[in-house]
């Protein structure tokens, strides 16, 4: 493998980052440097462009135990995997994020629109056309991990889950989340992401009755909980930021919201409080905005009253925003 690809092994755990683009390679190489250090190398299939123009793909494989999750970008291609290529019996989730796309498993073809995702079988041969450039994205999970889970997971396999479904929306950005945060990094945190993943694929593909149970007060609260926060840290400037504006964006009711934060030991209205007052204090913190008022920097933080925020600052931090800037321009 040469500089244009890496790949990224964590610490003796099975977990590894493998990234590729063809980006990398002069154009008369792209093509044969994906199919020889990717697809077949990593993902065992073959690849048939539908082009005569570049060829184009880009990947990144997160490998862990429970799971792999990848994603990239190709030009228009055929992906197949034939019986002989067979290495593994996975369930495999699969969509496309940009575009259209068709998958041919068990004989039968299906015409999949942008964001649905379908179940396939690593087990079964199959092929994926990708008619028009296109983003796309794929979850491996090793089928003991998800069939005691499942209702029929036989029966699940080329079936489509439509874009709107909830628990599909939650995964898909209880994952983006993940990997912002940077959680498949720390090993105790990913096993845990792990289980919430699977726990949120069973609840979209039709979890069994004891699974769903637990899956909802496991995967799909921890992924909620994730989420609430996230729209939280993206409206801190709004003053009006109310319990009952994050449940109607995440379409649950306010007293949901309110219980998942009892569950970690506080409030909605605490919580808020503390993230106001923590950005305040990053910002007055930041030699960059040292000519920027207090109270602009208040009001940044969601704080209509400069007595109030400068009361719950100093009782938070036990000094003044006045004297924090201060300390923060003396250090310097």
């Amino acid at each position: 493998m040469n500089n244009s690809s890496s790949v990224e092994a964590a610490a003796n755990d099975g977990c590894g980052v493998i990234r590729f683009s063809t980006a990398d390679y002069a154009p008369w190489e792209g093509l044969d440097a994906w199919c020889e250090t990717y697809t077949r190398t990593v993902q065992n299939i073959d690849i048939e462009p539908l082009s005569t123009k570049r060829f184009h793909a880009k990947a990144t494989l997160l490998q862990m135990p429970g799971l792999a999750l990848a994603a990239g970008r190709t030009t228009p291609s055929i992906y197949q995997r034939r019986r002989e290529l067979i290495d593994h019996d996975d369930v495999v989730f699969l969509w496309g994020l940009t575009s259209s796309y068709q998958v041919h498993q068990f004989g039968r073809t299906f015409d999949m629109d942008r964001g649905q995702t379908i179940v396939l079988t690593g087990a079964e041969p199959g092929f994926l056309r990708v008619p028009r450039p296109g983003d796309y994205a794929s979850l491996r999970v090793p089928v003991r991990c998800l069939s005691p889970l499942i209702s029929d997971l036989d029966a699940a396999y080329g079936r489509p889950i439509p874009a709107h479904s909830p628990a599909l929306q939650l995964l898909t950005r209880y994952l983006g989340i993940l990997q912002e945060a940077g959680t498949f990094a720390v090993p105790e945190l990913r096993r845990q992401a792990v289980t919430h993943i699977h726990d949120l694929l069973a609840l979209a593909v039709g979890a069994t009755r004891d699974a769903a149970e637990i899956a909802k007060v496991r995967g799909a609260r921890a992924a909620r909980l994730h989420a609430v926060k996230e729209d939280i840290a993206n409206r801190l400037d709004q003053p009006d930021l109310s319990v009952a504006r994050i449940a109607a964006q995440q379409r649950v009711k306010p007293r949901y919201v309110q219980r998942l934060f009892e569950s970690e030991g506080t409030t909605f209205t605490e919580y808020v409080l503390t993230q106001r007052l923590a950005f305040a204090h990053r910002l007055l913190s930041d030699p960059l905005r040292a000519g920027v008022k207090i109270s602009t920097i208040a009001v940044d933080a969601g704080f209509g009253d400069l007595s109030y925020f400068n009361r719950t600052f100093r009782r938070r931090y036990g000094l003044a925003p006045s004297e924090l800037r201060a300390s923060t321009a003396s250090a310097d």
